[in-house]
């Protein structure tokens, strides 16, 4: 019989399930998104611009918001100020806010300045790189 001492492997612990808003008016992004996050195991609700995610933000209890910037209606950056205006009034911790991550074309030095300013916490360039978008979500 072998002895030997198993105590440097780790069982695999599952993911933390985390409850996403896409907010994305590319129906295309919107999908690959969307699919990725269900494969790995998350809920995913979706808004096609920044009006409706400020109405689902309101309505529902999310982990993370994925905001695109550049949208008709309300954009994203419009609609995250709004969201930490909201949660500024009903007196939320900074660090119990929602995490808010811009997802964007443009990512040169001013724009990413304008998206921290607006109160997101994280950036993703366009096209989204889902391994990226996994290791933000499991920061």
């Amino acid at each position: 019989m072998n002895n030997t001492d198993h105590s440097d492997i780790k069982p695999d612990i599952p993911k933390t399930t985390l409850s996403i808003l896409v907010v994305e008016d590319n129906a295309i992004n919107l999908r690959l998104i969307t699919a990725a996050l269900l494969r790995a195991g998350h809920r995913v609700d979706s808004a096609p611009d920044g009006s409706v995610a400020l109405v689902k933000f309101n309505q529902n209890k999310y982990d993370v918001i994925l905001m695109d910037i550049m949208m008709p209606v309300m954009d994203g950056l419009t609609a995250t100020k709004e969201i930490r205006k909201i949660e500024k009034e009903q007196n939320i911790p900074a660090e119990q806010r929602i995490k808010i991550i811009a997802i964007t074309a443009n990512a040169f030095d001013d724009d990413r300045n304008k998206f921290f300013e607006a109160g997101m916490d994280f950036y993703m360039n366009k096209p989204v790189v889902i391994e990226e978008l996994n290791r933000i979500l499991n920061l």
